[in-house]
């Protein structure tokens, strides 16, 4: 059968898993994720609806772009998305956590609030290939509205969109004048930031064309990077030297800790306190209700996303596995940038992951 990655286009996390396994060389074929594929071949192997899904030589399905990235670092040639060095790793799992659970917040505004028709078509593309437009639209309606429920549980609203523009701008002009530095976020080849960065901007706001139009006029080097990762063959050079973090990183760094850490320590509380009246091994809803947020400096109400603690507890085991001089390091720079108390704090509640789902461990 060989590797097949079964997603689409136009989903952040299909994108981020793709390009490292393009990156690692990998061969692999891809499959449409359309609505006979959720029903005859995800939801039997995985146990409900969800992408990117990459089944294996030996008949695994391995689900969750940053578990089919580890995977694909033990299977391909050359080196790994994650950097050996302690700063440069967790730098790279920081902006992981930013990429996935953050710039979904833009990437959610700007597809519904400017590219609603054309997601809608896109949509319907994807899942009746060979339809006609007509049947397209219709079906492409369907799943939209689905989608279109989530957009409030995002905390995107008419109190919130100019503060998320301003962040998603302000973040455009953070890595613009990175990646005038460097070809990648931490040298000459990507990492898992990379990966996961690409992700979360290459599907839902390169490809849709409002957000893409907005790109390419506030964020050339951006677009230009974007498309480096997309041909999955740049990149071939190194890290750089020493544990190094460039200084063009640490406003990026800083505009994560000052608005989605807050937001962290939050969830944090609010699992905690779920998980008093429940036993070990119960299933984590994914909402733990709703809590008040703030972007770009606009005040709103989003979902308590459950997801963002595996994030996050991987990059806690990870500071807690550093021998003294690594977490010195890491020290160092989590205090330039506010990120102290997110990474030190360990959850006293832990996560697993069984069956494809998060449960109380």
């Amino acid at each position: 059968m060989g590797y097949v990655l079964i997603g689409t286009e136009v989903s952040q996390f299909s994108g981020k898993a793709r390009a490292a396994l393009r990156w690692k060389g990998i061969d692999f074929s891809e499959t449409v994720a359309t609505p006979e594929v959720y029903r005859d071949i995800i939801e039997p192997r995985v146990g409900y609806g969800v992408i990117p899904v990459l089944l294996t030589d030996d008949g695994r399905a391995i689900q969750d772009s940053s578990e089919i990235i580890d995977f694909a670092d033990g299977v391909g040639s050359g080196p790994t998305a994650h950097p050996a060095t302690p700063v440069q790793e967790l730098v790279s799992l920081l902006l992981e956590l930013y990429a996935d659970e953050w710039l979904i917040i833009p990437a959610t505004h700007y597809r519904w609030d400017y590219s609603g028709d054309w997601i809608v078509e896109e949509l319907g593309r994807t899942a009746r290939p060979d339809a006609s437009r007509a049947e397209q639209l219709e079906i492409g309606q369907v799943i939209a509205a689905a989608m279109q429920d989530e957009v409030p549980r995002f905390g995107v609203s008419d109190d919130t969109i100019s503060g998320i523009e301003a962040h998603y701008e302000g973040f455009l002009a953070d890595f613009s004048a990175h990646l005038r530095k460097l070809p990648f976020v931490l040298g000459g080849r990507p990492s898992l930031a990379d990966f996961a960065l690409f992700g979360a901007l290459y599907g839902p706001l390169y490809r849709d064309p409002a957000s893409g139009e907005r790109m390419r006029r506030l964020a050339p080097p951006v677009v230009e990077w974007v498309e480096r990762m997309q041909s999955g063959s740049a990149g071939g050079g190194a890290l750089l030297p020493d544990d190094q973090v460039p200084a063009t990183l640490l406003p990026l760094l800083k505009r994560q800790m000052s608005e989605q850490a807050p937001v962290l320590m939050d969830t944090v509380r609010a699992f905690l306190e779920w998980t008093k009246a429940q036993p070990s091994g119960a299933r984590v809803k994914r909402s733990l209700g709703a809590h008040e947020f703030v972007i770009g400096g606009r005040r709103g109400e989003r979902s308590i996303r459950s997801f963002a603690l595996w994030r996050l507890q991987r990059i806690q085991d990870f500071y807690r596995s550093l021998d003294a001089a690594g977490r010195e390091r890491a020290d160092g720079l989590l205090d330039m940038v506010g990120g102290g108390e997110l990474v030190r704090k360990t959850m006293p509640v832990r996560l697993d992951r069984r069956e494809y789902r998060l449960v109380i461990a």
